[in-house]
Parts: structure tokens; sequence; C-alpha cells
């Protein structure tokens, strides 16, 4: 009689097990396959850093724009490993900033911007400042705030 008790009950428990679990994915059921992957699941991102313009001269402003990043959370920026500000995402997980480089001559030279969301999100973006190059405006209807940074970084 314990036998079949015991036995009925770990059979209880699994079926109970299996039942939780579907009903645990009620609230993907209107979402298209591809959108259940494992990475949204396990908080895994897949960011991308988009910039308008890769060379400007120097004074240029450039136009940033990042996706794929955790939705509503504070993005940290750096210029080449050094803190230049901070973004908030949208409710998409995407930000837009501009880079406003210095004018002086001895900016010359390779820039990378990163943005960052915790130790799972960030991607990093380049540009150069080159003399030969023109200067680069915002793109019209380009909505951001605006970071500057001196000439004192690591080129």
């Amino acid at each position: 009689m314990k036998q079949f008790s015991l036995r009925t009950l770990v059979r209880t428990v699994f079926v109970l097990a299996i039942l939780l679990a579907g009903i645990a994915m009620v609230p993907y059921v209107e979402r298209p396959a591809a959108a259940l992957e494992w990475r949204m699941m396990a908080g895994v991102y897949s960011p991308e850093l988009t910039v308008h313009a890769n060379e400007g001269a120097p004074g240029s402003a450039f136009a940033f724009t990042g996706s794929g990043f955790p939705a509503h959370k504070p993005a940290t920026l750096f210029v080449n490993g050094r803190y230049l500000g901070r973004v908030m995402t949208d409710e998409h997980g995407m930000a837009q900033f501009v880079v406003q480089s210095p004018a002086s001559e001895m900016a010359h030279g390779h820039y990378d911007i990163t943005m960052e969301v915790d130790m799972n999100a960030s991607a990093t973006q380049g540009f150069i400042l080159s003399s030969d190059a023109p200067l680069v405006w915002v793109p019209d209807g380009f909505v951001g705030q605006v970071f500057g940074f001196g000439t004192r970084l690591p080129h």
C-alpha cells in the first residue's frame, strides 16, 4: 500500500510540474516562434551601435544609434575607454546620441565610442577625424543628447 501511495504521489508531482510549465508559457502564446529564442529567456542581448558617418574633420558632430540593448536602462558611453556620459534606452532598447568632436587640429585620429548596459550588452563603433575629410553635421531630424570631449585622449 505504501508503494502505491508513493508511486501515485510521484506521478502527481510530475503531472503538476508539466501542467505548471505549460501555464508559464501562456503569456508567449501570441508571440511569433522566432521571438521565443533562448537569448530572450536568458537575458542575452545582441546590441548594435551605428554612426551616420565614419570620417569627418575636427569639429564634426557624429550621430549614433544604439539598438538591441535592454529596455528602459541607463547606458554608459565611453570614448576610447574613458567615460563620456549616460543615456537612457527606450522601450525598444534603443538610444540616440551625438558626439561632438573637438575642433582642434590636434584631435586627428581614430576614436572608438562604446555604449554599454550592464555586462551583457555592449557595442562599439568608431570614427576618424582627419583634416582631409569634410565637416560632418548631424542629419536633419536626428534627436539625441549631445556629448563632447577634449583632445587629451589616447588615439
